[in-house]
């Protein structure tokens, strides 16, 4: 049995010892596993369970009744006026440190002390399990942000010992995760991913490196469903293609020009066709050297005939198919196609001028 669903098993064990709904947080509130709910629930805890993790603002309330200094069981008192019903905190600590906390919703005080004598063998063990899995993450963290890192003898120190504990395959994949709208992407709840996979945060943005034969964009699409609850203005995903351990930096390369191809949503390196370049250099510059006074004034032009040169090229010239995708009538189609190179001067039966306009309406555009 792996160690996630040994916690899973823990967190059941309790939630029967003392016949109350159980959720289990780690250090960072992040959630690591949650028993059966039925009658007894409240909005706290629904969020906390849609969500993976707390609520700021929630973290900030029960703080305040000492959760963290606490070094047995505390009861926490319900607030008709919201809705929040009582319930126990019992950190779970492990040689005198805090590595997580059991919550137990006790609305009609039924949870008697001898209930939580019960639990004291099973929490011990969670304790032992998410004490190892901290451990873990401390130290890997820091290699993570060095196997990325541009530094060789860094990366090559980082691989030593990631290998050297078993945690690194001989091929990855690489994410990288950012808001949409900047700022910090925060902790990703590794809870919800395989254990193999490590993470870090790499400036504001969070990178996961994915042992093959894992799926990237699998494991990608779940860290973002689980951080998709903090930043409403969406999410960008990258994802690398396969590379050596040892050039995983060439992945978070990859991976970085990925997100930064487009709005929300997870784009893939080897899907990614001429936007690759964007691994070369800031989005900015590389539209600075494609878009030439010619590709400058098609833009400045009807937003229709943008949209009719880009649909046109990406469907490698094809009249047919492009008065289908913009459903309008061949004829029709041909006029804009006039149109466009009397405003710009792009000669669209030539392979350089095509060439050239398509970079710059995806590139520049």
């Amino acid at each position: 049995m792996n160690p996630t669903d040994q916690v899973q098993d823990l967190v059941d064990t309790v939630a029967e010892l003392t016949g109350a709904p159980v959720t289990l947080e780690d250090r960072d509130l992040l959630l690591v596993a949650s028993s059966g709910h039925e009658e007894v629930i409240d909005d706290v805890r629904r969020r906390s369970i849609l969500r993976r993790r707390s609520d700021p603002r929630v973290q900030e309330l029960f703080a305040g009744f000492g959760i963290a200094r606490a070094t047995g069981p505390l009861r926490i008192p319900g607030d008709g006026a919201s809705g929040r019903l009582a319930r126990w905190c019992l950190p779970v600590r492990w040689r005198g440190v805090t590595y997580g906390y059991l919550w137990l919703l006790d609305p009609h005080e039924r949870v008697r002390a001898e209930h939580l004598d019960r639990v004291h063998d099973a929490l011990d063990l969670v304790a032992a399990h998410l004490a190892t899995r901290a451990r873990t993450a401390d130290r890997t963290t820091w290699a993570v942000g060095e196997l990325l890192s541009t530094d060789a003898g860094s990366r090559a120190r980082a691989v030593e010992e990631l290998q050297r504990d078993g945690l690194l395959t001989p091929a990855v994949t690489v994410v990288a995760i950012a808001p949409v709208d900047g700022g910090p992407t925060g902790a990703v709840n590794g809870w919800l991913l395989p254990r193999a996979v490590l993470s870090a945060a790499v400036g504001h943005r969070a990178a996961l490196v994915v042992p093959t034969p894992l799926a990237g964009r699998v494991v990608a699409e779940r860290a973002a469903a689980a951080l998709l609850s903090q930043h409403p203005g969406g999410l960008a995903v990258g994802v690398s293609g396969p590379v050596a351990a040892g050039s995983a930096h060439t992945g978070w390369q990859q991976a970085d020009a990925a997100l930064r191809s487009g709005g929300p949503g997870v784009r893939e390196w080897e899907r990614l066709g001429a936007l690759r370049l964007h691994a070369l250099g800031d989005p900015a510059a590389l539209a600075e050297v494609v878009l030439d006074e010619r590709a400058r004034r098609l833009l400045a032009a009807d937003p229709e005939l943008v949209l009719t040169a880009r649909t046109y090229l990406d469907l490698a010239g094809s009249a047919q198919r492009s008065a289908e995708a913009l459903s309008i009538h061949r004829q029709t189609l041909y006029h804009r196609l006039r149109r466009i190179t009397a405003v710009s001067g792009f000669d669209l039966d030539d392979g350089r001028d095509r060439l050239a306009l398509h970079l710059a309406l995806v590139l520049g555009g």
